[in-house]
């Protein structure tokens, strides 16, 4: 059946790429070109066959348990391998001028985008980790890849609930129907660690149950170690292309998010911090039910935050919502030195009032306070539109620029780091992303949690009232802060 799946989809991708091929403006009108493009096209369609074999192949060894490692090497390297002869060929054929043409480009692009959304989605684990957060990273990838893999986050399979049941019995020694009134087999909610079961307790505390997927670890090791190998061959063969800054921000919050614990932990202490708010709730855990692979705690229910349909029904002002927000978020940064660092939409619910209920913490991270300063000191550079301020303010965060970077570029650079919405049309043949990657060597990993995190605050904050001023609300806490250290 797995194959079967696999098999019609690669089908369906091959038919879609030909109907792009074939809808070329002008593309018949270049014969040269036009041939060069079907051969792109047949290239590209065997490697989907081969593709869909490599994640049959891996499905199986998932679920016997037998050469995972080596399956999921074959069906990673496919795929790299895929991209990087798509990329060469252009490159190849851009030295003869009537063999390409601009659309070309953003042809590959998509074909990239949809082949690594598919691989991810089969692969799971790692894989969707790291699309998630590239996703947010148009200073990296071009914009097709941006817009394909931001739909992960809704694609997301779950495990099957005797897997589950069996990690429950593994870390409490009971079967779940020992330990719960009753546990819904359904989840509520399925990640790419781990999942979520709504249950009830014999004293009637209604709870959410946080599952770690089974082997999940192992995987990620295996995946970050292949992972490694492709991002070195990447940067041999395409120099300009840094895509080490998703690997290291994955070797260092992808152990964070193992560890319940940790959790339970970071969640206990960003509620305490925020104890005298009545409009902010973080779930509380059950101590006796949680384990570094387990995570019981209470059930919270609530709208989903970007719901507006729901918000309205609810008689909940979507622009108090959006407000409300920024205030808890700016709080937490420049007054806490805190941060529920993955607050996408799926871990923010609203309740009336209204009050912002925030679920996952397994990044919520304490901030060092130099971070805290520098991203302060950029805020009022940018309501000053003081640029030499600006690029001291990054600098201050650990980002060493080139001294003869053009002010479009910083406010690129800036934009990606603080969530500001920027016109990535020049992203499609790489410019944009490829000139504020020669600006700087390295973004720390704090930064780039920081910002992934202001970028998703942005995105949800424009769906809910376009014409706040986010900025405005930052400035009151970031002049508090320059106060208390007067």
């Amino acid at each position: 059946m797995e194959w079967l799946l696999n098999q019609t989809a690669a089908m369906s991708h091959a038919l879609e790429d030909t109907r792009a091929v074939f809808s070329v403006k002008g593309g018949l009108s270049h014969p040269l070109a036009f041939t060069a493009r079907l051969g792109d096209l047949m290239r590209s369609t065997s490697f989907l066959l081969v593709e869909a074999h490599s994640k049959t192949l891996e499905y199986y060894s998932r679920m016997t348990h037998l050469g995972q490692e080596g399956a999921r090497s074959v069906a990673l390297g496919t795929l790299a391998v895929d991209l990087l002869s798509g990329y060469t060929a252009l490159n190849q054929r851009e030295r003869w001028q009537r063999l390409l043409q601009p659309q070309d480009w953003n042809l590959q692009h998509q074909r990239g985008a949809n082949r690594i959304l598919d691989t991810s989605a089969a692969l799971g684990g790692t894989l969707i980790k790291a699309c998630q957060f590239a996703s947010t990273r148009p200073d990296i990838l071009p914009t097709p890849y941006i817009q394909s893999l931001s739909k992960l986050q809704d694609r997301v399979p779950p495990h099957p609930w005797s897997e589950i049941a069996g990690i429950i019995s593994q870390e409490l020694g009971r079967e779940p129907q020992e330990i719960f009134e009753w546990i819904s087999p359904e989840p509520v909610a399925a990640a790419s660690i781990a999942q979520v079961h709504r249950a009830q307790l014999s004293d009637g505390r209604e709870v959410a149950v946080k599952v770690q997927y089974p082997g999940i670890a192992g995987l990620i090791d295996t995946d970050l170690a292949v992972l490694q190998r492709i991002v070195e061959l990447v940067v041999r063969l395409y120099p300009n292309i840094q895509l080490q800054p998703i690997l290291d921000y994955l070797k260092e919050t992808l152990p964070l998010e193992l560890d319940f614990r940790r959790e339970a932990k970071a969640m206990a202490e960003l509620r305490d911090a925020l104890s005298h708010r009545t409009d902010v709730i973080v779930p509380t855990s059950v101590p006796e039910l949680s384990t570094e692979r387990l995570l019981v705690m209470e059930f919270i229910d609530g709208v989903k935050i970007t719901d507006r349909t729901a918000l309205l029904d609810a008689e909940i002002s979507p622009s108090a919502v959006a407000r409300l927000l920024n205030d808890v978020y700016a709080e937490q940064i420049f007054r806490l030195g805190m941060l529920h660092a993955d607050p996408h939409p799926g871990n923010l619910l609203v309740q009336p009032g209204p009050r912002l209920v925030l679920l996952d913490h397994g990044l919520t991270v304490d901030l060092k306070p130099a971070l805290v300063q520098a991203l302060g000191e950029m805020v009022n550079a940018l309501l000053v539109a003081d640029f030499d301020r600006l690029t001291k303010a990054l600098a201050q965060a650990g980002m060493q620029l080139d001294q003869q970077e053009d002010i479009s570029t910083l406010l690129q650079l800036v934009g990606v780091l603080l969530g500001g919405e920027q016109d990535n049309g020049a992203l499609d043949t790489l410019d944009v992303g490829q000139q504020v990657g020669k600006s700087i060597g390295h973004i720390p990993v704090e930064l780039i949690l920081m910002g992934r995190a202001l970028g998703l605050l942005d995105g949800i904050t424009k769906q809910l009232d376009p014409d706040i001023n986010a900025l405005e609300i930052v400035a009151g806490y970031v002049s508090e802060m320059a106060a208390s250290h007067v």
